[in-house]
């Protein structure tokens, strides 16, 4: 299967650079409860995952994308920490069960299941990978952040800056929304004018699979999992009509 994040690495940290990490303290929180390792889910270029390893757990990293591991990987050498980064899906894996105490699926990332069986087979195995008492925790868009078709079709400017070596760099997105198949397809421009004055594109899709409040509590049912918690923010939150996120918590049924 293509990786459409070979096509956003070279770029992610640039284009995300400056944004607020508001996730890292309540994930920094939930794993300071436990004394076992975390997991955390599409772990990317390791922004999550290294901030965890610097504040002493023991940190493994899942991600599908090599080129993103790659940078990951770099990252928390040059910050003197170990992360165990592995390349491939949930459930393509065989995860050890009962290992985890706390696994993190963080913002968005669970929108790339591919549909109900995939999105209940990766809660599965995740809630078979925590320990008795281990929780997992997975970040959705809120209310606030749900799909738009007012704005399909329209390109929006993201990002405009420089690369390390100094050519001009302007990210555009554009979205098509659709509110019958919960989707939203997001396609990532990269603008990149070299020295010669040339400009040069590349772009990458993605397919987003849009998951409602009570849907995610069924899912989590049917995955075997308890809910104990839904928040609207990092600060834990209700979740309410103005939530830009929408964060569940779980643990296994059987603890």
């Amino acid at each position: 299967m293509d990786d459409p994040y070979a096509t956003d690495a070279p770029y992610y940290d640039l284009v995300h650079e400056g944004q607020p990490d508001d996730d890292v303290g309540l994930w920094l929180s939930f794993a300071g409860r436990t004394d076992r390792p975390v997991l955390e889910v599409g772990t990317g270029t390791g922004r999550i995952a290294i901030a965890l390893a610097l504040a002493g757990h023991t940190v493994t990293g899942l991600d599908p994308s090599e080129a993103m591991l790659a940078s990951a990987r770099q990252k928390a050498e040059d910050a003197g920490v170990e992360v165990e980064f592995i390349a491939g899906n949930v459930t393509e894996l065989a995860l050890e069960p009962g290992h985890y105490g706390f696994v993190i699926v963080p913002a968005d990332v669970f929108l790339y299941c591919d549909g109900g069986e995939e999105q209940v087979a990766t809660l599965h195995l995740l809630g078979e990978s925590l320990t008795f008492n281990g929780v997992l925790a997975v970040d959705l868009p809120g209310p606030a952040m749900w799909l738009d078709p007012s704005t399909n079709g329209q390109p929006v400017l993201v990002h405009s800056g420089q690369t390390e070596d100094g050519e001009q760099l302007d990210t555009w997105q554009l979205q098509e929304d659709d509110l019958a198949a919960q989707t939203r397809t997001l396609r990532v421009t990269y603008e990149r004018t070299g020295h010669d004055g040339l400009v040069r594109r590349t772009m990458s899709e993605h397919l987003l699979r849009y998951v409602y409040r009570f849907e995610m509590e069924y899912l989590l049912h049917l995955a075997g999992m308890a809910l104990l918690d839904v928040y609207g923010d990092y600060d834990l939150g209700a979740l309410d009509n103005e939530s830009e996120r929408m964060i569940f918590i779980a643990r296994r049924q059987e603890a």
